[in-house]
């Protein structure tokens, strides 16, 4: 026996929780969403499915931000999304479930939770990365501090058995295959600071950056403060959204 938890999710009656739930997508059809039962994917689901954190409907700039995905498409190309931090698929599905005809690259670099999120997107125009993303193109090694499959670290580490993909290389490279920048979701457990160290001439480029700071979870680090500098460079509102920051690209 099943049960709609909301307008987009379907269980079976006992715990929206089992192991899996059917998310009823844009066309009407239901896809199949797995995960682990645990802490971590119970809490992901529940942000983005149940709490829809990454919505814009409460947003006084989401016209803006369909406008800007409907010129892409107008120009008879497809938008890009980058999904650093893609963790097993949750937020990959709702961006191409708001936003279909987009093509997303998604960043994940913990290998388990890329068997799921590989298995979450099955048919969807995904580029899946087992990997890091950061300024430049090197290795890093992979920390539990034990917050949960979705609380892995990188740290920087010359023998690291994880690449940590350059984003500027990467943005031109899908710039150049025809794609248009569009929006850049980033929840990387404080890999912002190095994102943000050098190269961050793509960030106009996006007509909307999500990102989730970390200071509240790494303190004296100041893992906000190449962001911060960054950011600050650009025209662009910075709005707060639960743990997010929402920064939209203006046009004067």
């Amino acid at each position: 026996m099943f049960k709609k938890l909301n307008d987009k999710i379907l269980f079976f009656v006992g715990t929206v929780f089992s192991n899996y739930f059917y998310f009823k997508i844009h066309s009407g059809q239901y896809r199949v969403f797995k995960h682990r039962g645990t802490k971590a994917d119970c809490g992901v689901i529940k942000q983005i499915f149940v709490k829809k954190e990454y919505s814009l409907r409460k947003s006084k700039r989401q016209s803006d931000i369909i406008d800007s995905y409907n010129a892409i498409l107008n120009q008879n190309k497809k938008p890009l999304i980058i999904d650093a931090g893609a963790n097993i698929g949750a937020s990959v599905l709702w961006f191409m479930d708001n936003f279909p005809n987009s093509h997303v690259i998604a960043f994940e670099p913990d290998s388990d939770n890329i068997k799921l999120l590989k298995k979450n997107t099955n048919g969807l125009d995904v580029d899946i990365r087992e990997a890091a993303i950061g300024s430049v193109d090197d290795q890093v090694s992979i920390v539990d501090p034990g917050h949960g499959e979705w609380g892995y670290q990188t740290q920087n580490d010359p023998n690291g058995l994880c690449n940590r993909q350059s984003v500027s290389r990467i943005i031109g490279e899908k710039i150049e295959a025809g794609y248009v920048p569009f929006i850049f979701k980033i929840d990387i457990e404080g890999g912002e600071e190095n994102l943000f160290e050098i190269n961050t001439g793509w960030i106009d480029l996006f007509p909307l950056i999500i990102i989730e700071l970390h200071d509240w979870l790494m303190p004296n680090k100041n893992t906000s403060l190449n962001f911060l500098k960054s950011i600050s460079q650009f025209k662009r509102d910075f709005v707060y959204n639960s743990e997010n920051i929402f920064s939209f690209k203006n046009q004067n």
